[in-house]
């Protein structure tokens, strides 16, 4: 039951995250970014300096996102930053 309700509120959580930003992301460099929704739901779920290759629909191109958390000092709390790379050409 416990489970249920954390997967619940961690979806909960997502879908408002979603809902204000519309999967736009500014990374390290203050470059924009737009993802669709199941690109953004990858990048909301990676852990610290993990990264995804993923479609930008912006810039029409896969890019790598690498999530970055640190602590904010004068106890600002936790902070996510996304570094975001060219990904190298995907060959199927």
């Amino acid at each position: 039951m416990k489970i249920v309700f954390l997967t619940t509120l961690i979806g909960l959580l997502f879908n408002i995250s979603f809902f204000f930003s519309n999967g736009n992301i500014i990374d390290t460099k203050l470059k924009h970014h737009k993802f669709d929704k199941e690109n953004y739901e990858k990048i909301f779920y990676l852990k610290n300096k993990e990264s995804v290759t993923i479609y930008c629909t912006k810039h029409s191109e896969h890019e790598s996102v690498q999530k970055i958390k640190y602590q904010q000092h004068n106890g600002g709390g936790t902070k996510n930053k996304f570094k975001i790379t060219k990904a190298e050409e995907i060959k199927d």
